[in-house]
């Protein structure tokens, strides 16, 4: 199947265990952030500079500026500003503690139109330019699993590969929650 979206057409196919993936669309923005985009950055996501690890831009459509961070724990402690220009999308990445499902912690904020500050339960973008920088900084290999939406509720899992190729692939389950303002459980 090919999903056309903003970034262009994007294969996706049917993983193991009934889950869709997704294959990254390659990055049109990487590197480490400037001092100014980095200040900003740490502003915006409420991240303590202390435990910054790098701020490196992993835009691949939306303009991602990700913060990498020391621990999950500082990932879920962050306290974002509740308000941003429209249109800014800033994240925040931190490993998890050995032993769990998850191998890293993963949090997305973007501005909405009105510039209000939402914190977004699960992100295929984010986590596509995230599985891109674990990979080219050998700090992941084959594949991870990705926690996000503690914050929100949604305790999502996603789950990132790199194929032999180096292509990189982001796959999850999805549940419909709400359909036409009915919530389901």
């Amino acid at each position: 199947m090919v999903q056309e979206c903003g970034v262009g057409l994007v294969e996706v196919r049917e993983r193991e265990e009934r889950r869709l993936a997704f294959r990254a669309p390659p990055l049109i923005r990487s590197g480490p952030l400037d001092a100014d985009d980095l200040t900003e950055t740490l502003r915006l996501t409420g991240a303590d500079e202390a435990v910054l690890v790098a701020g490196v831009h992993a835009s691949n459509g939306p303009g991602w500026k990700l913060l990498h961070l020391a621990s999950s724990d500082a990932v879920l402690a962050a306290q974002p500003a509740s308000r941003a220009d429209p249109g800014t999308d800033v994240a925040l990445l931190g490993p998890c503690a050995p032993g769990g499902t998850a191998q890293f912690e993963v949090r997305a904020f973007f501005a909405d139109a009105s510039g209000r500050m939402v914190e977004d339960p699960v992100t295929g973008s984010l986590n596509a330019a995230v599985a891109q920088y674990l990979f080219a900084q050998n700090l992941a290999s084959g594949s991870y699993v990705a926690a996000q939406g503690r914050m929100t509720g949604a305790n999502g899992l996603v789950h990132c590969s790199q194929e032999a190729d180096g292509e990189v692939w982001i796959a999850g389950r999805v549940e419909t929650v709400s359909r036409d303002g009915a919530l389901f459980s």
